[in-house]
């Protein structure tokens, strides 16, 4: 079976599901990592608020670039294949005027930009082309609500084929009473067990992204424990499917 694991951003499907990736991958399943939002900004000057997060990345200008490079280290570790769409960050994107669309951190978990409806419906073309007709494909649910997330949920349900969903961590965190509201809205899930050696595998995909580990945790051990957390509290990885879930094969 042929699965794809949509990434709004470089580091998502880790965050989310690495030890789910490299499982399916050990049993013999081809997995593919596909980020959405993984394009270099346009030439010219960066808004204050993208400005600040290089600053705290310590990647300079070429944060792009080298958060791609993270990735690859990170689908290796995964043991998934990869590839990287030419949408950029939101945080670089700007309107025909030349005005940032989300210039601060409260627009990155706002309403999508309705200057942006054309690109919903060119990403959905675009991953309709390199789709396979067995291709198992997995979306975020889009937790916490971040604009690049919506994004991806929406071009992928303009596929029309059925979908897997995954909870979007670590804004899942703070939000299980979205999990409960799926289940009264009769959507149902499938329990993927992580094993230890997915655990590690999951620990060793987040740390690969090494630019972006101060942006939820002081550290690298700090991180290693929350994601040994979140895998023994959820004992595994749950996707989740609009409707009755199919039998496991």
């Amino acid at each position: 079976m042929n699965w794809i694991f949509l990434s709004p951003h470089l580091d998502d499907v880790a965050l989310s599901c690495a030890g789910l990736v490299w499982e399916l991958a050990q049993a013999g399943e081809g997995v593919q990592v596909w980020t959405i939002c993984a394009g270099s900004p346009t030439a010219g000057e960066l808004s204050p608020f993208a400005s600040s997060l290089h600053r705290r990345w310590e990647t300079g200008d070429d944060a792009t670039r080298l958060r791609r490079e993270e990735d690859l280290l990170a689908c290796r570790r995964m043991q998934a294949e990869c590839r990287h769409f030419s949408i950029p960050d939101c945080i670089y994107r700007r309107d025909s005027a030349g005005n940032f669309l989300y210039a601060d951190e409260e627009a990155l978990f706002g309403e999508f930009n309705p200057a942006e409806e054309s690109l919903v419906s060119a990403l959905s073309a675009e991953l309709q082309q390199h789709l396979t007709g067995d291709a198992q494909v997995v979306s975020p649910l889009t937790i916490g609500g971040h604009v690049d997330h919506q994004l991806t949920r929406r071009a992928a349900e303009a596929l029309q084929v059925p979908l897997w969903y995954y909870a979007d961590y670590p804004y899942i965190l703070k939000e299980h009473g979205g999990l409960e509201r799926l289940q009264q809205q009769g959507w149902e899930a499938r329990l993927f067990p992580v094993s230890p050696q997915g655990l590690q595998a999951w620990q060793d995909a987040v740390a690969a992204y090494r630019s972006q580990i101060s942006s939820f945790w002081a550290g690298e051990g700090e991180m290693r424990a929350a994601m040994q957390a979140y895998c023994e509290e959820m004992n595994g990885v749950r996707l989740w499917r609009k409707g009755a879930v199919p039998p496991h094969p």
